[in-house]
């Protein structure tokens, strides 16, 4: 029996990549998409089934669900690959139902899909669920807000849904910059996305950027390293130690700090005397 990897919004850039990789490691691949216009990177590919689901749209959620219950399958494996930067400016010069449209389909709406997806995952197993970080962790962000309280409220769920749950990997990654159709949205914004304009203006045009190769090696590491070590956590594809002779210590800090790479208070050592 193959294992089973959903993939939401399969048709992004990242979603297209982790599902050739998946592929290529025997995993049946079941993918969701919006638009048919970006499917033809993938219509060729083996063992990958796709179906059609705007997660902007309830009845689209629901459909897919019914229809993933229909074939029977048991997923091994979540990720979710959804993301929109819009609206890009000041929250109050923003339209508001925009803004709660995006919050909605950078966060709840993801949400809502492993929800109803929760009773068909393998019961054999601790599986895998993978969402995805952006900036603003640490920092405000200029113009940004709604695309950044999103991925707060996914970095916190994450840590909510571990310890709710003892049958579930669930963790977040920031994968860094990554050349990807998000950021034409904020070219299309010009001076409403403040220096992040230029910025990402000189990332498309001579930036590397991270590769997909590490995204994918990062998520089976965590998912190598088994609940202890990954669920719950926040992790950053570029600047954690996952990889090379210091994972070791990052797996041994990791095990010891049940606070580690989470949301947390700025100096909570701090006391007023």
């Amino acid at each position: 029996m193959k294992k089973v990897v959903v993939i939401i919004s399969i048709t992004s850039d990242i979603g297209i990549a982790l599902a050739k990789k998946y592929i290529q490691m025997d995993y049946k691949v079941i993918g969701t998409y919006r638009s048919s216009k970006l499917l033809s990177e993938l219509e060729n590919l083996n063992n990958l089934k796709l179906y059609h689901c705007d997660i902007g749209n309830r009845d689209n959620i629901k459909n897919f669900i019914e229809k993933f219950a229909e074939a029977g399958l048991n997923w091994d494996l979540f990720i979710s690959c959804a993301g929109m930067q819009d609206p890009i400016g000041s929250f109050f010069s923003c339209d508001f139902d925009e803004w709660s449209d995006s919050i909605h389909i950078n966060a709840i709406e993801q949400l809502r899909i492993l929800h109803a997806l929760y009773n068909y995952k393998n019961p054999k197993l601790i599986p895998g669920v993978v969402y995805f970080a952006g900036g603003g962790t640490n920092n405000a962000v200029y113009n940004y807000s709604a695309y950044t309280a999103s991925k707060i409220l996914l970095i916190k769920m994450c840590e909510l849904l571990d310890f709710e749950n003892k049958d579930m990997n669930i963790f977040i990654i920031g994968p860094g910059w990554v050349k990807t159709k998000i950021h034409l949205q904020t070219l299309e914004a010009g001076d409403r996305a403040g220096d992040n304009y230029q910025k990402t203006k000189k990332f498309i045009d001579d930036g590397e950027g991270t590769g997909m190769e590490d995204i994918f090696e990062c998520i089976e590491w965590l998912i190598k390293q088994g609940k202890k070590i990954s669920s719950g956590r926040n992790f950053s594809v570029v600047d954690d130690s996952w990889k090379g002779p210091e994972s070791k210590n990052l797996v041994k800090e990791l095990g010891d700090d049940y606070n580690m790479y989470k949301l947390r208070r700025y100096k909570n050592e701090w006391r007023k005397k």
